[in-house]
């Protein structure tokens, strides 16, 4: 079924906001989380002020980029994931980035 110019579009369950946020469960205390512009993106700040940027790539999946260093890296997660899972997955991914 089509759909029209003006219907709304699906709505996301999770935000990069949303996932950055819960990736600071796994991050620890030392973490912090900013939104970015309309949404788009989520920031990570490491206590020593590394910044990191969550975002969606044009394929739909998540990405994760140290923006001090340029590097980066895609998850295999879309917005309808479990929340949690991928908190811990960037947590993990933003060490390998570190």
């Amino acid at each position: 079924m089509a759909t029209s110019f003006y219907e709304q579009p699906e709505q996301h369950p999770h935000t990069p906001y949303d996932v950055v946020r819960a990736a600071l469960e796994f991050l620890g205390d030392q973490w912090r989380a900013l939104p970015g512009p309309w949404g788009t993106t989520g920031h990570l700040r490491s206590g020593d002020h590394i910044p990191f940027t969550v975002g969606v790539c044009e394929a739909g999946d998540l990405y994760i980029r140290n923006d001090a260093q340029g590097d980066s890296v895609h998850l295999p997660f879309t917005s309808t994931d479990d929340l949690p899972a991928i908190g811990q997955a960037i947590a993990e991914v933003v060490g390998a980035l570190y």
